[in-house]
């Protein structure tokens, strides 16, 4: 199943595996698809896997997760989950010309294109240890109600629920499902 979103309206058209393979299988790799939402007609190309050009992120690269976020539904979006990886993981609003590592899709306004920081960190014990920081957005970042004060890291537990705007997020130390992680994986 793919996501498409709608250039006029931003709306939501979800292609079934079954469509999918019915436009591969016809002659041109182009289809025209109406948006359920407005109406409006738009046309697209699915190019073949081993035509795709390879995912440029660093997600791509670095195999396994060590954490995820969920991403809760709302008015502004739909339920989402993220790999979190080494290092520094940017969360923002999806637009396309914003690169970020964590690409929220939603509609809500409040939430920036860069938004906050979830830094994945490896201790002196093997362990790992994981800190939220907002990323000098607008609306600030709220940990279990709390506003975040600027450059201020917040170490984050499992269970803990951050707010980037209207959108509300629980943060998990353990690995993405691997059902999960294949699932990310085929709507990039």
């Amino acid at each position: 199943m793919k996501k498409i979103f709608c250039p006029k309206c931003d709306g939501v058209i979800i292609l079934s595996h079954a469509r999918l393979r019915e436009i591969r299988e016809s002659q041109s790799d182009r289809a025209a698809i109406v948006c359920p939402s407005c109406g409006h007609q738009l046309r697209i190309r699915l190019r073949s896997a081993s035509s795709e050009p390879q995912e440029q992120g660093r997600q791509a690269s670095t195999g396994e997760s060590l954490g995820h976020i969920v991403v809760l539904e709302n008015v502004f979006g739909y339920k989402q989950l993220f790999p979190l990886y080494l290092g520094l993981n940017r969360i923002g609003r999806r637009n396309k010309d914003t690169q970020t590592d964590i690409p929220i899709i939603t509609g809500d306004p409040s939430m920036d294109r860069h938004h906050a920081i979830i830094k994945v960190m490896q201790r002196k014990g093997g362990g790992l240890s994981f800190a939220l920081s907002d990323d000098d957005s607008r609306v600030g970042t709220f940990v279990a109600g709390r506003l975040l004060a600027p450059r201020e890291w917040c170490n984050l537990e499992t269970g803990d629920v951050f707010t980037l705007g209207a959108t509300s997020v629980i943060f998990s130390s353990d690995p993405l499902p691997s059902e999960a992680q294949e699932q990310v994986e085929s709507d990039i």
